[in-house]
């Protein structure tokens, strides 16, 4: 009994974990786009793909960690909204919102930086899709939603890793890395984010 269950548990995260972790739940012609800025250049590209023309595209993001001084971009933010311009997205159809630093609860942090911008540009309420990268995802669209509102009109799109295929993701090291510390970061935000700031 014990090894069925051990076994049930494993094909249980094996073949549903990812799944559950990379959630995607659009709302159908949202008014804006929000990108989380840290995306790969492959994964920001196959965003930029869906984005209408005049639609309007928001950026996120922290501080960048690493080769400031090549980038010249001292945020993901920034970073981001640098890459769509030369992916053929309109700068004057993007808006940047920096998150300041914090050594934790980052995506929480971003969520709540960009609230505060999109109400000082008259743009809160309007419908949006934030888009992340892989089993990120659900956290990502249950924090927005705790810092939005849960009846704020938004959705999620998940965009698959470029480094790894999702079929066979407990494979890959870059796959068993992204899923396993996912879900462990959504649970601690279940247990000490979600239920504070309910």
């Amino acid at each position: 009994m014990i090894l069925l269950l051990i076994a049930g548990l494993f094909y249980g995260a094996v073949f549903h974990l990812y799944p559950f972790l990379a959630l995607t739940r659009p709302v159908q012609n949202a008014d804006m786009f929000i990108i989380e800025g840290w995306m790969a250049d492959a994964e920001l590209q196959e965003v930029s793909k869906g984005i209408r023309p005049g639609q309007t595209v928001v950026t996120t993001g922290g501080p960048v960690t690493f080769g400031q001084k090549i980038f010249k971009y001292d945020n993901y933010a920034g970073f981001a909204a640098a890459r769509l311009v030369e992916l053929g997205v309109p700068a004057e159809s993007i808006i940047t919102i920096p998150a300041p630093d914090t050594a934790r609860d980052r995506t929480y942090v971003s969520a709540l930086a960009a609230r505060q911008k999109l109400e000082e540009l008259g743009l809160f309420g309007k419908s949006f899709n934030l888009y992340t990268t892989g089993a990120h995802a659900r956290r990502s669209y249950e924090i927005f939603r705790v810092v939005f509102g849960k009846d704020y009109p938004l959705g999620v799109v998940s965009i698959a890793p470029a480094n790894y295929h999702l079929d066979r993701w407990f494979l890959y090291s870059e796959g068993v890395k992204h899923v396993l510390m996912e879900f462990i970061s959504w649970t601690y935000a279940q247990v000490f984010l979600l239920t504070h700031h309910a």
